[in-house]
């Protein structure tokens, strides 16, 4: 990570007060203020969409006195005799022992989706909530009782307990009504889309995307990650992303630009074989000119998310003003269920869905893992053809009215995919007509983009 990145306030997510009062301590970030008394006391707000108190905890009386040891713009910490609480910018409190220790936390709302796996639980309602991640995992012990329930956690020294209050930032207003294109077929033939897929998009996105085959082969020493099989051509492996097309990658760049659309290309740091990732993220941003990056995939399925985490922050920076759509359909554990909403909360968008649903109805599905309202603000797209059906495996068609109804009630975006849905002409025009014009509804009723939109 280069100088001053860890420390780095991205996306305005940063320390905004720290008071420190008689041993009481009580620092405020953009989505929560969390305050700890002399006695131990530790009391967690949650302040975006709506002030609450959403966690108390009792911490054991002989990790008294604290101080308050480091403050950053990023992070502030405070020692006790035991334990070190890290507290950041993104309203996640790290717990970091060093003495075997058990701590029970209290809840102040009624979570309406409450999922867990491997002792790492999400807990939210529509209006926020919070998450429960330990490294390395840890079982505990969870009440559910509807209006105060507890949560109990035995960590052992050198764990540690990341605990994420959502959401951390407020919504990304500008990007609320900007749809995404996403093109680029499986072929070399389609690897770049012809001028009237570009035209076409321009009519309803403001983004427009280009999948892995822009790039050439991935040279023949490129392994696989553990347990995949893929063979060549497979351009998402390559070490050095060039244009597999140089002429024709400028005819499509220059396009989507001449037509006022941003223009991203894929990029995946999970399958990437660079020795340097965050060079190569630099050199095509800088060399091909592009409006940011689409990560199919940042970590793979990983406890220990911290790297992942610091790779997004990274990412975070290099990118700038940028636009970050990332695709984390079952990062880092396995499945939709449960994810890392402060990671997510550095990316502009987030492409959820392709892995199937886990289980859960539709409705709750787009509410709670694909919608970021409320629990990171990136704003949630929908992979469709991965999870619409009851059955496993892709299923590629335009979405239907109801698809179109249950994502925009649950907050959730859905792309266009041009090349794919021209197939089927009458349906692209459709889907056309009730979600474009959905959306333009919204967007009238809500005023300025300045205002809180329904549909994030």
């Amino acid at each position: 990570m280069k100088r001053g990145t860890e420390d780095e306030v991205l996306m305005g997510m940063g320390i905004e007060e720290v008071h420190v009062q008689e041993e009481c301590f009580d620092i405020l970030t953009p989505g929560s203020r969390v305050s700890l008394k002399a006695d131990g006391t530790l009391t967690i707000r949650q302040l975006i969409g709506k002030n609450r108190k959403l966690l108390s905890c009792n911490l054991p009386t002989h990790l008294s006195p604290w101080n308050l040891t480091t403050r950053t713009p990023f992070r502030c910490v405070l020692e006790g005799n035991g334990l070190r609480l890290t507290v950041q910018g993104d309203s996640v409190l790290i717990f970091s022992p060093q003495q075997h220790l058990r701590l029970t936390f209290r809840g102040h709302f009624s979570p309406s989706y409450a999922q867990e796996v491997r002792g790492n639980r999400l807990l939210l309602d529509p209006l926020g909530g919070c998450g429960f991640f330990a490294i390395p995992p840890r079982s505990n012990e969870f009440d559910p009782d509807r209006e105060r329930w507890n949560l109990s956690v035995h960590l052992a020294r050198w764990d540690e307990l990341w605990i994420s209050i959502c959401p951390p930032r407020p919504p990304d207003r500008e990007n609320v009504y900007s749809s995404i294109a996403h093109e680029g077929g499986s072929t070399p033939e389609d690897a770049y889309p012809s001028n009237e897929v570009i035209r076409s998009a321009s009519e309803y996105c403001q983004v427009f995307t280009i999948h892995e085959r822009w790039a050439a082969d991935a040279p023949l020493w490129a392994e696989n990650p553990p347990g995949a099989d893929y063979t060549h051509p497979k351009p998402w492996e390559t070490d050095h992303p060039v244009p597999d097309d140089p002429v024709e990658f400028a005819r499509v760049r220059d396009l989507v630009h001449r037509l006022d659309m941003k223009f991203l290309v894929y990029f995946s740091p999970y399958y990437s074989n660079a020795p340097d990732l965050f060079r190569e993220m630099e050199r095509i941003l800088d060399e091909y000119e592009v409006d940011g990056l689409y990560f199919d995939g940042w970590l793979g399925v990983r406890d220990d998310f911290r790297v992942g985490y610091h790779l997004m922050r990274r990412a975070r920076s290099i990118l700038g003003d940028r636009i970050l759509y990332l695709h984390s359909s079952s990062e880092p554990f396995g499945t939709c269920k449960v994810y890392l909403p402060f990671v997510y909360a550095y990316s502009n968008y987030v492409l959820s869905g392709e892995a199937g649903r886990a289980g859960l109805q539709v409705e709750e599905f787009l509410r709670y893992t694909v919608s970021g309202h409320q629990i990171s603000n990136a704003v949630g797209l929908w992979c469709h053809y991965g999870s619409w059906s009851d059955e496993p495996g892709y299923h590629s068609i335009v979405p239907t009215t109801r698809h179109i109804e249950s994502a925009l009630q649950n907050h959730v975006r859905l792309w266009r995919q041009t090349q794919s849905w021209s197939r089927y002409p009458d349906e692209l025009a459709r889907f056309d007509r009730e979600y474009y014009g959905r959306l333009e509804q919204e967007k009238l009723r809500t005023g300025s983009v300045g205002e809180q939109a329904p549909g994030i």
